[in-house]
Parts: C-alpha cells; sequence; structure tokens
C-alpha cells in the first residue's frame, strides 16, 4: 500500500511548496515566518488509516480556480458553488492553476492522478482550505488488518463496535433531557448544554427515528475535528479488542460504518464510523443549539 503511496504523497507535497507557500517577503507581509512549513502525519481513525498534507500557505485561490474551469468549459458562468465545491474542481483531470511548469510539481502528474491512485486503493481524499492560513489534504484509507480497542453495543438487535478513543462519555438520559429539532431530528441536554443525538438504528437504516430513550444509552462521542454528537444505542455489552475487517472490497462504502469484524464465537459485527456520525448529527443542527467542550469534561 505505501509504495503506492509514494508517487501521490510526493506530488502533493511539491504541490503545497510550489503552490501552496506563498513567497517569503509576502509571508513578511502578512505577519508569518518568512519560512513556511509543509506537514506530513499518519494516524488511525474510526478503523481506517488517516494521511493529511497540511500547509500554512495562503490558501486555496478560488476566485482563480473558479475563473481557470469557467474558461475550461468545467462548469457555467452562473453556476452556484460552495467553497467546498470549488476546491474539488482541482480533482478534475487535466485541472491546473499554475501558469508555467515549475521545477517541483507540474511534471505531468495532475491531482486527478493522485484521486485515481488513492481510490485504486479503496481511499478517499478530501481538501480543506481557509484563505491566509493554508490547505489541507487528507487522505483516508481502509485498514486491511488491525486491532481496535472498541466498545460493544446493541443496535436494534445487532451487535456492533464503537472506537473508544472516539467515546467521552456514556449517559442514560431522561425524557426531559430531549427537545425536538425539526420532524425527525431532536438534541439532548447535557448540563446545560445541547447535543444533536444521532439515533444510529435509524441512521443504519434499521427502524424509523426514535425520541423514546427509556432504557437507552447515548455515547458522547467527538470527531478529529472537534465535533461531537450523542450516538443513541439500545444498550452497552461489553469492551474489548477487535480485528478490523475491511468491506469495501465486497460491498463499497457504508455510510456510518468504518469496518466489520468477527467475535470468538463466529458472529459478526459492524463498526461504526463515529466520524460520519457525528457529521450526519453537526448538519441536522441549527447554530441555536451549541455545545462546550466542559460539557464532555474537557478544560
Amino acid at each position: 500500500m505505501f509504495e503506492k503511496l509514494s508517487d501521490p504523497l510526493t506530488h502533493m507535497i511539491r504541490n503545497a511548496v510550489d503552490h501552496g507557500l506563498e513567497a517569503a517577503d509576502k509571508r513578511d507581509a502578512s505577519g508569518k515566518s518568512p519560512e513556511g512549513t509543509v506537514t506530513l502525519s499518519a494516524g488511525h481513525r474510526s478503523g481506517r488509516v488517516v494521511i493529511t498534507v497540511a500547509d500554512d500557505g495562503g490558501g486555496i485561490n478560488r476566485d482563480k480556480v473558479r475563473s481557470i474551469a469557467f474558461e475550461k468549459g468545467l462548469i457555467a458562468p452562473d453556476a452556484e458553488l460552495t467553497p467546498s465545491e470549488i476546491d474539488n474542481l482541482l480533482f478534475l483531470p487535466g485541472f491546473s492553476t499554475a501558469s508555467e511548469v515549475s521545477n517541483l510539481s507540474g511534471r505531468g502528474v495532475g491531482m486527478d492522478v493522485v484521486k485515481s491512485a488513492i481510490q485504486a486503493l479503496g481511499g478517499t481524499v478530501s481538501i480543506a482550505s481557509q484563505p491566509g492560513q493554508g490547505t489541507t489534504f487528507t487522505i483516508s484509507l481502509p485498514l486491511t488488518l488491525a486491532v481496535l480497542d472498541g466498545m460493544v453495543v446493541e443496535v436494534a438487535d445487532q451487535l456492533m463496535v464503537v472506537p473508544i478513543t472516539a467515546i467521552r462519555e456514556t449517559l442514560r438520559p431522561s425524557a426531559s433531557d430531549v427537545q425536538p429539532l425539526g420532524e425527525d431530528d431532536f438534541v439532548v441536554a447535557v448540563r446545560g448544554a445541547y447535543l444533536p443525538v444521532v439515533d444510529v438504528a435509524h441512521a443504519l437504516g434499521f427502524r424509523q427515528p426514535s425520541r423514546d430513550l427509556d432504557d437507552k444509552v447515548v455515547l458522547l462521542v467527538e470527531s478529529d475535528e472537534d465535533c461531537r454528537a450523542a450516538l443513541l444505542v439500545d444498550d452497552i455489552r461489553d469492551h474489548c479488542q477487535v480485528v478490523i475487517k475491511s468491506l469495501e472490497e465486497n460491498f463499497g462504502q457504508v455510510p456510518g460504518v468504518a469496518a466489520a469484524t468477527v467475535f470468538g464465537d463466529g458472529r459478526v459485527a459492524l463498526i461504526l464510523d463515529t466520524a460520519a456520525l457525528v457529521e450526519r448529527g453537526g448538519n441536522s443542527v441549527t447554530s441555536d443549539f451549541s455545545f462546550e467542550r466542559q460539557a464532555l469534561g474537557h478544560a
């Protein structure tokens, strides 16, 4: 796997140095260190290998990207695109913001080739960019064999595993703690703060959404991006280490599911993708509700 990642990562690092970082005088004028930084990091998240290439440069020039996309006939002149959609135009075949080929990037390998190489490994690549602050490319790849420390929970008569590293607290809320938010969504009050509730059984298609929290358990979870949600499960069964088995080769990517595992007695359990479930919860909550870090026990 890592041999196949060598060329894409090399191109991404060169691209960050060549296109992401500003010239020393421009960085100095904007209050930055004259020397730019490109950071390569790797870790494990929700049953996947996550690799990031981040720079502290000027961020993606979205006006320039949009203009080039229009010139190449990739978008209509009146197309309404979100910042994320504009950023992802960089992955289109033949797209480049460079006016000339340099010795660093621009060697005939575009970001579309990088994306294709990562997808061939069953992975995904995403972009996050802030004007004046820099850009981060995140590669997410499935694990073929790894051990995960997880909490075994029951969801609609099915056993599932939640990574322990994502769980901040478990509790059994009362009905008075639940507040409706629209037709199907709701939040739960935790020490004066509100947290979006994700009914795991409903999110995975096992049943219709339910606001009945009697005898149910919520797991307060947090993603690497500091987003938070309460995962509603039927019960907690065990805490154990499990061997991760990738599902993508046979079943493709399943929203809300990171992988699977087989227990010693032969039973199969899904390993939940807490980051995806947290994102689902965050998308359903308006800015009228906020969840403070201290509600999770953070200082």
